[in-house]
């Protein structure tokens, strides 16, 4: 094997083994009561049944990697690592899905009759309130609009002063010299992207701070306190991340017309890489703070209330299409807390949210498309 081929087995053995800690550990990351997107009750959440479809999906992780790493390995030692890198990957974007599809099938079958009775129930209402996040959201949104809007009067007002070629992202950070034709597209790109991304990921992060809170029936205050403490945490991580991504992409373009001028040389890329870590490193140490902290919904917090049901919306197994997308028509709310994994989904019985969930799509698609057209990959 050459040293090429043995570079994208690296890659790809490592991707199989991230993929498959995440589908071990995402299943876990939940209250107490529901599995696999399904709400089987406290009790039978921690019963034998419950350990034993547990472990079926853990061998079932295992065996879907064991086949994507057999597939990929099998094609590239034919003499075809990059086929084997690519096919590998498929079937494990493949098989994942289908497994929690069947499990998610087997969890359903072992909710108890009283659930759905319990779901009824109103003692554990969705509710909405004010959120101390609200305030650094706001102020989030307000920067990201204003920086962005900034960035994209600025790199039209140099359009004419920038010279036919100028530099790539790649030769920006050192990673090459290719330069592009100066287009309307190539330089309004970047600050484009961020007129669409930043704001949005402050608009999520306003959303999340607004969104509402499952209460455990029973519990008193310390079910809702728990939930005010993981929203406004959640919702600063998203905040702080549209901030970042504004930062960004600010010094991103500004950085491609200074070298486009002759103004400054690459040294603008070491700023960049040097935000691009931090912002990882942000977002990483934030949401193991969140699991740590505060468990999903603030669960780990709702102590001497985490015995009591949930009821409601978060427990009514009806409102939730294979246990990940929540649709209620007559819920006003565009967001609630998410079944499990960490932080909160879309009501797609809201035309709000579709609505919101489509322009964004849109957007993005359009601009992925627009930068295929210019660099000729379509």
């Amino acid at each position: 094997m050459d040293g090429e081929a043995a570079v994208i087995n690296g890659f790809f053995t490592f991707r199989v083994f991230l993929v498959g800690a995440i589908l071990l550990a995402y299943p876990r990351i939940s209250r107490k009561g529901l599995m696999f997107g399904t709400y089987l009750g406290e009790r039978h959440s921690e019963g034998a049944s419950a350990g034993k479809l547990m472990r079926s999906w853990d061998i079932g992780c295992a065996v879907v990697m064991g086949v994507s790493l057999l597939i990929g390995w099998g094609i590239s030692l034919s003499g075809q690592p990059i086929r084997g890198n690519l096919t590998g990957t498929a079937v494990l974007l493949l098989l994942s899905p289908a497994l929690y599809v069947w499990t998610y099938r087997k969890a359903r079958r072992q909710v108890p009759p009283t659930v759905a009775r319990q779901a009824k129930q109103a003692s554990a209402s969705l509710e909405v309130d004010e959120s101390p996040g609200d305030h650094f959201a706001a102020v989030a949104l307000v920067v990201c609009l204003l920086v962005a809007l900034g960035s994209a009067a600025h790199a039209t007002l140099s359009f004419e002063a920038l010279p036919d070629r100028i530099p790539t992202l790649a030769n920006l950070v050192g990673l090459g010299d290719e330069v592009a034709d100066k287009s309307i597209i190539t330089v309004l790109l970047v600050p484009t992207f961020n007129l669409v991304l930043s704001p949005f990921f402050a608009l999520m992060a306003l959303l999340i701070a607004r969104a509402k809170r499952s209460l455990r029936g029973g519990s008193g205050g310390r079910s809702a306190e728990a939930q005010v403490a993981f929203r406004r945490a959640y919702s600063h991580l998203w905040s702080g991340f549209a901030l970042f991504v504004c930062l960004l992409l600010t010094v991103t373009s500004l950085a491609m017309i200074s070298v486009a001028r002759g103004e400054t040389g690459r040294s603008s890329g070491i700023v960049l890489v040097c935000i691009s870590v931090a912002m990882i490193l942000y977002a990483g140490f934030s949401l193991f703070r969140l699991m740590k902290r505060f468990g999903q919904g603030g669960s780990r917090l709702e102590i001497g209330s985490a015995e009591a049901p949930l009821t409601g919306a978060l427990a009514d197994n009806a409102r939730w299409i294979l246990g990940v997308m929540y649709v209620d028509r007559t819920d006003s709310s565009l967001m609630v807390e998410s079944r499990f994994g960490l932080g909160y989904t879309f009501n797609f019985g809201n035309p709000v949210a579709i609505a919101l969930n489509a322009v964004y799509l849109s957007a993005i698609l359009g601009l992925v498309v627009l930068t295929l057209l210019e660099f000729g990959v379509l």
